[in-house]
């Protein structure tokens, strides 16, 4: 009897073991069409790009490179600023100018897997290895050093990795946190489905890979788990594929209303009243029995990418920031 529990425990690990195998290797996320309201910043065929700063470089504690342009004014008032999905940091510059010429110095990143940073497109080499680098910019750049005013920004998906650091256990490494339009979570009220079409998301290989990550089994993590509704090719201008690593490495995770709970460091969220890609009435409701003291602005007529370029947006994140800063 006993022989034959273990013949079928057997036989049913192997099926269980050669379904996941099937679907880590099979399912692979698809190209959606196209979405302009994720892929096309409003007015960038007209931005000078002159004006960019020069690229610099930092090394991560693995020795890859974190690259970064520096939009310099304060010194004691430092604004680490991250780039939404896809991008690079480039896209940040209508913004980085606005905090600019608010007073602030910042650094707007392009993040491992982007622009360059990193050693491969689209990944990185463990999960929660942005946490590592962001703590690496801090210490390298110098801006741990006493009397200096410390704020991470971040967009859209970067927006989300604010709120991830702002509840987790780098949340110390700022003073305080800006989420510009943030994504929460696949399941949260704000989130539109799939995320308003701009990601194509492989939904049972992601399940698969968490739940052997969750029993310590971190097998497979570089392969391709989301997919961008955009046209552009891999290269150091675009990032059109995440690994799921770095797409878990990103995001507050499925516990996402936990971490926004444990956010105790003055945070703001300032999203467009028009986002195509999230719900931006459901952000103060949502967080209203999770965390009251996160405040939320809405910017009136403004869109998801206009966030980042149109003017009465910009200066309202950089009114944002000033009342964070205390200035």
């Amino acid at each position: 009897m006993f022989r034959r529990i273990l013949i079928v425990a057997g036989v049913l690990l192997l099926v269980v073991v050669g379904a996941f195998a099937a679907v880590i290797a099979f399912n692979a996320p698809t190209a959606p069409p196209t979405l302009a309201a994720g892929n096309s910043i409003p007015g960038i065929a007209q931005w000078n790009f002159a004006e960019l700063p020069r690229p610099q470089t930092l090394k991560a504690r693995d020795g890859a490179p974190i690259n970064y342009r520096l939009y310099p004014g304060r010194p004691e008032r430092a604004v680490v600023l991250v780039h939404g999905s896809s991008g690079t940091d480039v896209s940040m510059l209508k913004l980085a100018q606005a905090l600019q010429a608010a007073g602030a110095s910042v650094y707007a990143i392009s993040l491992r897997g982007h622009g360059g940073s990193g050693t491969t497109n689209g990944d990185v080499s463990h999960l929660g290895q942005l946490d590592d680098d962001l703590a690496d910019l801090v210490r390298g750049l110098g801006l741990d050093k006493p009397g200096v005013h410390r704020t991470l920004i971040g967009f859209s998906s970067g927006g989300g990795f604010v709120l991830r650091i702002a509840g987790g256990r780098q949340a110390g490494l700022f003073n305080d946190y800006l989420a510009i339009s943030p994504y929460i979570g696949q399941d949260a009220p704000t989130n539109k489905p799939n995320s308003g079409g701009w990601a194509g998301v492989a939904v049972p290989r992601i399940i698969v890979l968490s739940l052997l990550d969750g029993i310590g089994l971190p097998w497979f993590q570089g392969v391709p788990a989301v997919h961008f509704a955009t046209d552009a090719k891999a290269s150091n201008s675009r990032t059109p594929v995440y690994s799921f690593r770095l797409a878990a490495s990103l995001q507050l995770g499925r516990d996402w209303r936990s971490v926004l709970a444990r956010i105790s460091s003055p945070t703001e969220i300032v999203i467009g009243a028009n986002d195509e890609l999230f719900n931006a009435d459901q952000f103060k409701p949502m967080l209203q029995p999770l965390n009251p003291r996160i405040g939320v602005t809405i910017v009136p007529n403004e869109t998801h990418l206009g966030m980042i370029a149109d003017p009465p947006a910009t200066a309202a994140i950089a009114a944002a920031w000033r009342k964070l800063a205390g200035d």
